[in-house]
């Protein structure tokens, strides 16, 4: 059963993830020269184990993966083509648990291949209680998922019972609300691990260049990284316009007012980030018109950007690389001001011209 689960599941979850796999190597083994590899993730793995926080953020994100594991088999087990699965149940427990414990072992093998060499960096530097502890989130993560799966196998037939009745109040959603009203009930996690990465991503930015955090170019190239941990939730939101929301063409919106919703939610969406880089950069106004500007143009080129490979994530992970290096250029050169008006004129010139004769089936 389990050459089964691999030729199937696990085949199915590499196949469709490829291009995310191939961006992850290339930012941890693509990005440095040959002969610093060792010594570069030697001092990364170190680093891991400097700070708790950091840590805890290193199993949030495995946590994270593993969910999105998860949510992939479940999302299988609807097809048709899954239904056999479903048999498992008439074998012993300690069989099912076997094998799912397996499965979702070999689906998080990315993570174990460099939490091995980890483990190992954390023995010889003596870190004895942060190695325990990530042998003990490995663990907990690959046996938790497992148990999951085998009640889901189990027991989905069994109503789950409701212990706490509420009644919330209906109210009409405004126009604007939509995608965030998509993002919360349909893309939680999604939502949750791009803030998370976004935070994380900013600190670290700040932390690696504290000796010039007074620069202001250290505080957006920290804004870029937090606009591309949105990659993904700017994705998704395209995707959710394209395939159920393409009615609102025809519906009484002027363009005008659809342009500002757009903007009005990249600019909700961002809105924790620029508190956040507010507050790091000392509520410098000067600053603050920087950042705001700066972060919401690269949303905006995001969105530009998934227009024109339409929706292809592999080609939009290449353009991701390239959107990257231009951007850190443009912030080293100190050309970030003109950059960001350039996005922000190209992007209103595409909706002005281009958005209502494009035909997003066609995406």
């Amino acid at each position: 059963m389990l050459k089964l689960f691999l030729k199937t599941l696990s085949k199915a979850f590499y196949a469709s993830h490829g291009g995310l796999f191939l961006f992850a190597f290339y930012l941890l083994f693509g990005i440095v020269e040959a002969s610093q590899l060792i010594s570069y993730h030697k001092t990364l793995m170190l680093l891991i184990y400097s700070s708790p926080l950091i840590l805890f953020l290193v199993f949030s994100c495995w946590a994270l993966y593993l969910l999105k594991c998860l949510f992939f088999v479940k999302k299988q087990l609807k097809l048709e083509s899954y239904r056999f699965v479903f048999l498992l149940a008439t074998a012993t427990r300690k069989t099912q648990f076997k094998l799912w414990l397996k499965l979702y072992a070999v689906l998080f093998l990315p993570i174990l291949l460099y939490a091995f060499p980890l483990i190992y960096i954390g023995m010889v530097y003596a870190y004895y209680i942060s190695v325990c502890a990530v042998l003990l989130c490995i663990l907990t993560l690959l046996f938790a998922v497992s148990g999951y799966m085998f009640r889901i196998i189990n027991y989905s037939h069994v109503p789950a019972e409701v212990y706490l009745k509420t009644s919330l109040p209906r109210w009409n959603k405004p126009y604007w609300t939509w995608p965030f009203y998509y993002l919360l009930k349909e893309q939680t996690l999604m939502l949750v691990g791009s803030k998370v990465l976004s935070f994380a991503l900013f600190n670290a930015v700040m932390w690696v260049f504290a000796d010039v955090s007074g620069d202001i170019r250290v505080a957006l190239i920290g804004i870029l990284a937090a606009v591309l941990a949105h990659s993904m939730l700017i994705h998704a939101l395209l995707k959710n316009e394209v395939d159920r929301l393409s009615f609102v063409r025809s519906l009484p919106i002027t363009l005008s007012s659809r342009m500002g919703q757009r903007i009005f939610v990249l600019l909700l969406l961002f809105v924790p980030e620029i508190i956040f880089y507010i507050h790091r950069t000392g509520y410098q106004p000067l600053h603050i018109g920087y950042g705001l500007l700066f972060g919401l143009s690269g949303l905006m080129g995001l969105q530009l950007m998934l227009y024109q490979v339409k929706l292809d994530q592999d080609q939009y992970l290449k353009w991701l690389l390239g959107f990257f290096f231009v951007s850190m250029f443009i912030v080293l050169a100190h050309y970030y001001l003109l950059y960001s008006l350039l996005i922000l004129l190209g992007y209103l010139l595409y909706f002005s011209f281009f958005y209502d004769k494009k035909d997003l089936r066609e995406i």
